[in-house]
């Protein structure tokens, strides 16, 4: 028979070594099950297109002249970005209630100093007209859009400004404003501005250099990337589609002189994923003439240095927000290729 000792030695090994085996099956378990999850990130499982919102109409661009060009390719590393083979496609939220939108015109309207009944001037599209000021409000209800506008290229008041802003305060006089309108949206407000400097001359613009030679200042509102990386592109390369001119006036109704405001609502709380062409495929789209040109050159041959996905600002009142591939090339050639694939566009 065993001695107590020897039990209590015994008994003293298993504990060591087997708290060792455990603490060892533990470090190989946390790692392997590191190792998975690596490779899970590195190697996500396929998930297929949702394509829940079923056939989308086709993106539809301004009329323009396309000119059959030859383009060339000549990217870093000489290959192609990286795509996945499906992106996001997002519901655009719009007023199916010309009633409705109206009364909700009338309170923006209102919150910016234009109290009177509106004009209807077609289907949709109201003006209000502040004589006090000299201002006038065109609305187009249905799509949330407007311009505000005062009679700037012929005010010689403004010739010479009191007090002209910075670049800072502009940008700030204009969140203000368009606050106040109730119309300052999160991905407006989190978004990039753009200043252009201005002069009056001769009832036209003329961009300047300096702020001494400046008597209005432009404020461009671009909206916050959508999926971390997607910029939202529209048919002006150069001006967003929320833009405020502001004065240096010292008159208060003359401060902000003009503002476009054409917002598009994203609902992208629940978008649905669609299967996209290649970019090789998107390239042999613009070589057979199937794209549209933002910013177009006289020269025949392009040579191609950047390619990139993003979303176009849809013209017309439709639906969804889809993506396009963004050609860039020399010259400041830029071209648009719708990306979903052909199967689900009509």
């Amino acid at each position: 028979m065993a001695s107590l000792t020897y039990t209590a030695y015994v008994s003293r090994k298993i504990i060591r070594f087997g708290g060792l085996g455990v603490l060892a099956l533990v470090v190989v378990y946390w790692v392997i099950g590191a190792a998975w999850a690596a490779y899970l990130a590195a190697h996500p499982p396929y998930t297929a297109p949702t394509v829940r919102f079923g056939i989308l109409p086709k993106i539809v661009f301004s009329q323009k002249t396309i000119d059959k060009k030859e383009f060339n390719l000549e990217l870093a590393n000489d290959v192609f970005p990286k795509f996945k083979d499906q992106t996001n496609v997002y519901v655009i939220y719009r007023s199916k209630s010309v009633i409705g939108a109206l009364e909700e015109a009338k309170k923006t309207a209102g919150l910016i100093g234009f109290n009177g009944q509106p004009i209807e001037a077609s289907t949709g599209i109201y003006q209000f007209v502040d004589s006090t000021t000299n201002r006038t409000l065109v609305m187009n209800v249905l799509a949330d859009s407007f311009k505000l506008n005062y009679d700037y290229l012929n005010d010689q008041t403004l010739l010479n400004p009191d007090n002209m802003p910075n670049g800072d305060e502009a940008v700030s006089m204009a969140k203000a404003f368009l606050s106040q309108a109730g119309k300052l949206y999160k991905d407006l407000d989190e978004g990039t501005s753009k200043i252009t400097l201005w002069k009056i001359g001769f009832g036209a613009l003329t961009e300047v250099k300096g702020l001494t030679d400046t008597n209005i200042i432009r404020v461009d509102f671009f909206r916050k990337q959508l999926d971390s990386e997607r910029n939202i592109v529209s048919e002006s390369l150069d001006k967003s589609s929320v833009s405020v001119l502001l004065s240096g006036s010292s008159v208060a109704a003359k401060k902000i002189v003009e503002v476009n405001y054409k917002y598009i609502n994203v609902d992208d709380s629940a978008p649905s994923t669609y299967p996209i062409k290649t970019p090789e495929v998107a390239l042999a789209d613009m070589k057979l003439g199937y794209y549209w040109p933002a910013k177009d050159v006289e020269t025949k041959t392009v040579t191609i240095r950047k390619v990139s996905l993003a979303y176009f600002e849809p013209i017309t009142p439709v639906q969804f927000l889809q993506p396009v591939y963004v050609f860039e090339g020399d010259g400041g050639f830029v071209a648009y290729v719708p990306a979903v694939t052909e199967k689900y566009t009509q």
